[in-house]
């Protein structure tokens, strides 16, 4: 008698496969928070190596020229200012188009240190006897009247007049990395728009326009690190520079002045009345309100911000007004208390 042995298969029910995908599902559900922290870590180190390195050329150039850069530079025969010396009125080929009141590419304090940055080439190339340049110059129409309604009023006046190039195209699309946050989000290119910003005031009052077209505010004296042809030294910081605010982030895809929330503004170093490459302490930090010249971040929970003294720290968006406020002036006086 013979018999047939057919051997039984093994394989998996349809109940255990998904149990199996069901499984992979959760792994995978906790490693990618896993790696989003670890790739926010080591953009949190490069943006405050970042900081550290800007606060260091400050000191560098303080060290060098026994001041410290202006916030902005215009040089001499680009503005006319009043009898008291609290207003400027700019003049042909450096006034915006539209209005003598405000600049149309002066220089911000970036190209200023680009010699203690490891960007003296970039520097050298450079003509600050004419304006500076951007290819792109946004602004949000329903904001601006002076702007048109694709929202781009650039790029920058090129040739200059007399028919000359303008010899700070390249410059200007030539930024280090060293002013780009690994954590920000790229609205425009990575090697023309810059994150940081210089703290140039601090009032509760109100926004003391505008650092970048005068050198006294609209509420008053600038109580910060810098403004139009400011001329700082390290004995002007009398609050201290551990409790002083140097350079803070300021996204460049962030709510500017005229510049909405992902447009993408503050250029490596053009500068007109939008204030690229200044903040305030007005309002709090990572603030949402259009129109704003407040720092910004795409950290969670806060930013960083360098001190005179170079040394950085994170800023949480909780931070105590009074005390952030403090932090944004150079000579106040006041009592710090802990963030």
């Amino acid at each position: 008698m013979s018999s047939s042995y057919s051997p039984r298969r093994h394989g998996f029910t349809l109940i255990e496969l998904l149990v199996v995908i069901a499984i992979i599902a959760i792994l995978i559900s906790l490693l990618v928070p896993a790696v989003q922290k670890v790739r926010e870590a080591a953009a949190r180190t490069q943006c405050i190596n970042n900081l550290k390195q800007m606060a260091l050329a400050w000191q560098n150039h303080h060290d060098s020229r026994k001041k410290f850069p202006a916030g902005a530079y215009a040089p001499p025969g680009s503005f006319v200012p009043n009898a008291a010396g609290t207003n400027y009125t700019w003049q042909t080929g450096w006034r915006d188009p539209k209005s003598t009141c405000c600049p149309w590419g002066i220089f911000s304090w970036s190209a200023l240190i680009l010699p203690y940055i490891e960007g003296d080439n970039i520097y050298k190339s450079m003509d600050f006897t004419v304006p500076a340049y951007s290819d792109s110059i946004p602004e949000d129409p329903k904001l601006s009247t002076w702007a048109p309604p694709n929202g781009e009023r650039g790029p920058a006046v090129n040739p200059l007049p007399g028919g000359k190039q303008n010899p700070n195209i390249l410059a200007s699309r030539s930024q280090p990395a060293i002013f780009v946050c690994p954590s920000a989000r790229r609205v425009k290119p990575e090697n023309q728009f810059k994150d940081y910003a210089l703290a140039y005031d601090d009032n509760p009052a109100g926004e003391n326009c505008c650092p970048e077209r005068r050198p006294i505010g609209s509420r008053g004296p600038f109580t910060g690190m810098g403004w139009v042809n400011s001329n700082l030294r390290i004995a002007d910081v009398t609050d201290g520079t551990s409790n002083t605010f140097l350079i803070v982030e300021k996204g460049h895809y962030t709510n500017h002045s005229w510049c909405s929330q992902g447009m993408g503004c503050n250029q490596f170093f053009w500068v007109h009345h939008q204030s690229q490459g200044f903040v305030y302490g007005t309002r709090p930090p990572n603030d949402t309100l259009p129109n704003t010249r407040a720092a910004g971040s795409a950290h969670p929970q806060g930013l960083h911000a360098s001190f005179v003294d170079g040394h950085v720290r994170f800023v949480p968006n909780s931070t105590d007004m009074r005390t952030y406020r403090a932090l944004f002036s150079r000579a106040g006086g006041e009592v710090l208390s802990d963030f």
